[in-house]
């Protein structure tokens, strides 16, 4: 997460302009988008980074209750993140924003709570050059797996594309 902060009022704007760009439907604000790549900070991309969620359980304990017999208790669930070499990310209301050039990644902040995180996630892809908001893809898991390990990755797809000749205001 990040250590630098957005102002207050940078952070309030961020937020309206990504539940309007988020909601369901075929296109988005172009509008919206610009002033979304202009107000959140780029971070360099990094060609190397791995964000994991390693999970497993405790021990268990074993025994015998008087009256009762044989009690058996499952141990607490251990959960372990691990994360290197990752882009600066910022938490906007009930989102975590990711900005590198040409792409803005946008997760809801209850993602690793998900077994399943198709649709969790989205990105604007923009040109770098100009800032011109090409389309939002949206994310889709896929799961690889091999023997007892399960690799789960996520892919993204076409999703939503800019507005054609509308404005926010008009």
């Amino acid at each position: 997460m990040s250590s630098q902060d957005l102002e207050t009022s940078a952070r309030l704007e961020a937020h309206a302009l990504l539940d309007r760009l988020t909601i369901d439907g075929a296109t988005f604000s172009r509008e919206d988008a610009r002033r979304l790549i202009a107000l959140i900070p780029v971070t360099p991309r990094r060609r190397f980074s791995f964000t994991g969620l390693f999970q497993g359980r405790g021990p268990g304990f074993r025994g015998r209750a008087a009256g009762v017999g044989d009690v058996e208790l499952d141990g607490e669930s251990k959960e372990r993140r691990v994360s290197w070499n990752t882009p600066m990310s910022y938490r906007i209301g009930g989102y975590v924003v990711t900005h590198t050039p040409g792409q803005i990644l946008i997760d809801l902040m209850w993602i690793a709570t998900r077994e399943d995180l198709s649709g969790q996630s989205c990105q604007l892809v923009y040109d770098t050059e100009t800032g011109e908001p090409r389309a939002m893809e949206i994310s889709v898991q896929r799961t690889l797996t091999l023997l007892v390990i399960r690799l789960a990755y996520i892919s993204y797809v076409p999703w939503k594309t800019p507005e054609v000749g509308r404005t926010r205001d008009g």
